[in-house]
Protein backbone atom coordinates (compact mmCIF):
# COMPACT_ATOMS: atom_id res chain seq x y z
CA UNK A 1 0.00 0.00 0.00
CA UNK A 2 2.70 2.34 0.90
CA UNK A 3 4.14 1.81 -2.78
CA UNK A 4 1.10 2.62 -4.23
CA UNK A 5 1.29 5.76 -2.09
CA UNK A 6 4.92 7.14 -3.17
CA UNK A 7 3.43 7.06 -7.17
CA UNK A 8 0.65 9.48 -6.22
CA UNK A 9 1.54 12.47 -8.19
CA UNK A 10 1.91 16.13 -6.80
CA UNK A 11 -1.09 17.88 -7.59
CA UNK A 12 -3.32 15.01 -7.43
CA UNK A 13 -5.32 12.84 -4.38
CA UNK A 14 -6.86 9.70 -4.18
CA UNK A 15 -9.34 8.39 -1.23
CA UNK A 16 -8.29 5.78 1.23
CA UNK A 17 -10.78 3.51 -0.31
CA UNK A 18 -9.00 3.52 -3.66
CA UNK A 19 -5.63 3.37 -2.21
CA UNK A 20 -6.67 -0.06 -0.68
CA UNK A 21 -8.26 -0.72 -3.69
CA UNK A 22 -5.42 -0.09 -6.02
CA UNK A 23 -3.32 -1.92 -3.35
CA UNK A 24 -5.13 -4.86 -3.88
CA UNK A 25 -6.87 -4.40 -0.10
CA UNK A 26 -10.46 -3.72 -1.14
CA UNK A 27 -12.69 -2.41 1.44
CA UNK A 28 -10.40 -1.75 3.92
CA UNK A 29 -10.06 1.98 3.68
CA UNK A 30 -9.91 1.90 7.26
CA UNK A 31 -7.11 0.15 7.40
CA UNK A 32 -5.22 2.39 4.70
CA UNK A 33 -6.06 5.13 7.39
CA UNK A 34 -4.74 3.26 10.13
CA UNK A 35 -1.40 2.48 9.02
CA UNK A 36 -0.97 6.65 7.34
CA UNK A 37 -2.00 7.43 10.97
CA UNK A 38 1.30 5.64 12.52
CA UNK A 39 3.95 6.55 9.72
CA UNK A 40 6.47 8.68 11.47
CA UNK A 41 6.72 12.85 11.35
CA UNK A 42 9.69 12.46 9.22
CA UNK A 43 8.08 10.16 6.36
CA UNK A 44 9.05 11.51 2.71
CA UNK A 45 5.29 9.48 1.57
CA UNK A 46 2.84 11.67 0.11
CA UNK A 47 0.11 11.12 3.49
CA UNK A 48 -1.25 14.24 2.68
CA UNK A 49 -2.41 13.41 -0.83
CA UNK A 50 -4.51 11.30 0.90
CA UNK A 51 -8.61 12.53 1.35
CA UNK A 52 -12.05 10.88 2.31
CA UNK A 53 -14.45 10.12 -0.46
CA UNK A 54 -15.74 13.21 -0.37
CA UNK A 55 -12.44 14.92 -0.82
CA UNK A 56 -12.24 16.16 2.60
CA UNK A 57 -8.88 15.90 4.78
CA UNK A 58 -10.05 14.09 7.45
CA UNK A 59 -6.74 13.28 8.77
CA UNK A 60 -5.30 14.96 12.54
CA UNK A 61 -2.21 17.01 10.55
CA UNK A 62 -5.05 18.20 8.43
CA UNK A 63 -3.46 21.41 8.59
CA UNK A 64 -0.50 20.70 7.59
CA UNK A 65 -1.66 18.60 4.53
CA UNK A 66 -3.65 21.79 3.18
CA UNK A 67 -0.88 23.94 3.14
CA UNK A 68 1.28 21.15 1.20
CA UNK A 69 -1.63 20.53 -1.33
CA UNK A 70 -2.10 24.21 -1.69
CA UNK A 71 1.64 24.20 -2.69
CA UNK A 72 0.92 21.32 -5.19
CA UNK A 73 -1.51 23.77 -6.82
CA UNK A 74 -4.57 22.35 -5.27
CA UNK A 75 -7.69 24.71 -4.25
CA UNK A 76 -8.75 23.27 -0.96
CA UNK A 77 -11.86 24.87 0.72
CA UNK A 78 -13.04 24.28 4.24
CA UNK A 79 -10.20 21.07 4.10
CA UNK A 80 -12.08 20.01 0.81
CA UNK A 81 -10.61 19.19 -2.49
CA UNK A 82 -12.45 18.66 -5.77
CA UNK A 83 -12.31 15.06 -6.53
CA UNK A 84 -13.76 15.29 -10.03
CA UNK A 85 -10.88 18.08 -10.45
CA UNK A 86 -7.84 16.60 -8.72
CA UNK A 87 -8.63 12.34 -8.26
CA UNK A 88 -6.01 10.79 -8.77
CA UNK A 89 -6.86 7.67 -11.82
CA UNK A 90 -3.37 5.82 -13.04
CA UNK A 91 -4.29 4.28 -16.34
CA UNK A 92 -4.55 0.66 -16.58
CA UNK A 93 -1.16 -0.81 -18.50
CA UNK A 94 -3.88 -2.97 -20.49
CA UNK A 95 -5.58 -1.54 -23.38
CA UNK A 96 -8.44 -3.84 -22.28
CA UNK A 97 -8.89 -0.92 -19.56
CA UNK A 98 -8.87 1.78 -21.76
CA UNK A 99 -12.09 1.59 -23.26
CA UNK A 100 -15.17 -0.18 -24.61
CA UNK A 101 -14.79 -4.24 -25.75
CA UNK A 102 -14.31 -4.61 -29.03
CA UNK A 103 -16.18 -8.06 -30.56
Amino acid sequence: MLTVLAQVPAGKVVSFGDLADMSGYPRRARWVGSVLSKLPSSTKLPWHRVVNSQGTLTCPRADLAEKRLTREGIKVHQLKVSMLKHRWCPERSTSKHAGPEED
